[in-house]
């Protein structure tokens, strides 16, 4: 930068043209520096970031330890890295807000820069150099309280995302049970399916040699044929949802690479030790309140009131301090000098209605809020109503699989009685039966755990296998 062209002509005493070009020398040094610095930390972002979403999906595909074989889901909850997609999006959400008000925060603090112009204009006739080259230094005294306000409403906001993120992390352990009980009913449901199409292969054997014998007709050998190709097709299934279940879990867990191999039936006892008849649904029904996605929304909706009332004072005076030190002017002698201080009061008389439409956009916005809190009360009182007429019925559908059981065991003794008296030559379907009795009653007790697990998590309370339990922030 050539800076001669700034002092062009240059009148007054050399002391003050010396302390002029020197103060802009060093602000623009500054300047320079300044820039460069910003330029680094610019690039260094730009690098830590230049991975790409190929990077990021690859590295999110491994977690950082290994699952322990067998796998628990003890460890899964209270140990395991848990990745949720959608929490780090609140998360996300909560520092972006933070940030923005952190930005407010700065926009009334002290400024200082360097303000520069070359310029020619008309005065009394004549074409003159206006060069200017000084410091600023600018302050917001006073702005009504709107950046107060802003600010407040923003950490409101941010406070609201960090709740939803506590909210997601919950709702995603439920989700991480509810993929852990699938891969273990998936092992049962292969061992009753791989049962069946055994038994079904040796009535399909029996059938040929009978039929090569003469003994039953074409039409008995195909269908006996069918009815094998059927339980194998479901033997197949079965197996191909062994992997699909372990890859489903894996996915949950937010790692896709994580697969398990042999999982350790849990323990349970915390939810099978619950009482359905000490729940009141009336005050089940209240207790959504405590919810932590309609916390949020209360959050959200007070945050709203201090944006309303950013918009009301939208129209309140603001002042403000500025200074100039520098060449004010190419004739610092004649006119400008050499600096300036400015106290500067800025008040609205008139906006065409611009703050009452603003006020308008803030209380839609508000009553919005209001809506959706309803709304999700609404729904989140459905969805406990229809846990609490779960939970009643579970009693008597455990009495309905133990009798079932019952009746597999003593079939299963009957069918070996049949066997050693040499009446029947198998054990027929009394062993799938068992093993129905077994998934039946398995499936019966998970589905009891999350049943209690979403009725604690309606309520805002944290997940009675996790030790220590997520608190919420108040």
């Amino acid at each position: 930068m050539n800076l001669s062209v700034f002092f062009a002509p240059l009148n007054g005493s050399p002391r003050l043209v010396g302390y002029a070009f020197h103060l802009a020398l060093a602000s623009t040094l500054y300047c320079t520096a300044a820039a460069a610095d910003n330029a680094t930390a610019t690039n260094a972002l730009v690098a830590q970031s230049s991975g790409g979403p190929e990077v990021w999906a690859s590295a999110s595909q491994k977690p950082a330890q290994a699952l322990p074989n067998p796998l628990t889901l003890g460890y899964l909850l209270n140990d395991f890295p848990l990745h949720s997609a959608l929490a780090s999006i609140n998360q996300a959400q909560s520092g972006v807000i933070q940030a923005e008000a952190g930005v407010l925060a700065k926009q009334n603090l002290a400024m200082l820069d360097i303000e520069g112009r070359l310029s020619r204009r008309e005065f009394n006739n004549e074409a003159q150099n206006n060069h200017l080259l000084a410091l600023h230094f600018g302050k917001v005294l006073y702005d009504g309280d709107a950046t107060r306000l802003q600010q407040k409403a923003l950490m409101g906001m941010a406070d609201a995302e960090q709740m939803r993120f506590v909210a997601e992390l919950e709702r995603h352990k439920i989700q991480v049970m509810q993929a852990f009980f699938n891969a273990i009913l998936a092992d049962f449901q292969f061992r009753i399916d791989n049962e069946a199409m055994a038994i079904e292969y040796i009535a399909f054997d029996k059938m040929k040699d009978r039929h090569s014998l003469g003994r039953v007709s074409d039409v008995d050998l195909l269908e006996a044929e069918s009815n094998y190709q059927q339980a194998l097709l479901a033997r197949s299934r079965a197996e191909q949802n062994l992997l699909k279940m372990r890859l489903l879990l894996a996915n949950t867990l937010g790692y896709a690479d994580a697969r398990p191999d042999k999982l350790q039936f849990p323990n349970l006892a915390v939810y099978a030790q619950r009482d359905a008849k000490t729940l009141n649904l009336e005050a089940l029904q209240q207790s959504v309140a405590d919810h932590p996605q309609l916390r949020a929304l209360k959050q959200q909706w007070v945050a709203q009131q201090q944006k309303v009332a950013t918009a009301r004072s939208s129209n309140r005076p603001t002042i403000r301090a500025d200074a100039w030190a520098g060449q004010l002017s190419s004739y610092p002698e004649l006119r400008e000098g050499n600096w300036r201080a400015d106290l500067s009061l800025h008040l609205p008389l008139y906006d065409s209605g611009l703050q009452q439409a603003q006020i308008e956009k803030e209380q839609a916005t508000l009553n919005l809020y209001q809506a959706q809190y309803d709304d999700l009360a609404r729904q989140l009182r459905e969805q406990i109503t229809d846990l609490y007429f779960q939970i009643q019925l579970l009693k008597t559908e455990q009495k309905k699989h133990a009798l079932f059981g019952d009746y597999a065991d003593l079939y299963l003794d009957y069918s070996r009685a049949l066997y050693e008296n040499e009446t029947a030559t198998d054990l027929g379907d009394s062993m799938v039966r068992l093993s129905e009795a077994n998934f039946n009653m398995t499936e019966w007790q998970f589905k009891q755990a999350l049943l209690w697990a979403q009725l604690d998590f309606l309520q805002g309370k944290p997940l009675a296998l996790t030790v220590p339990a997520f608190k919420v922030p108040n």
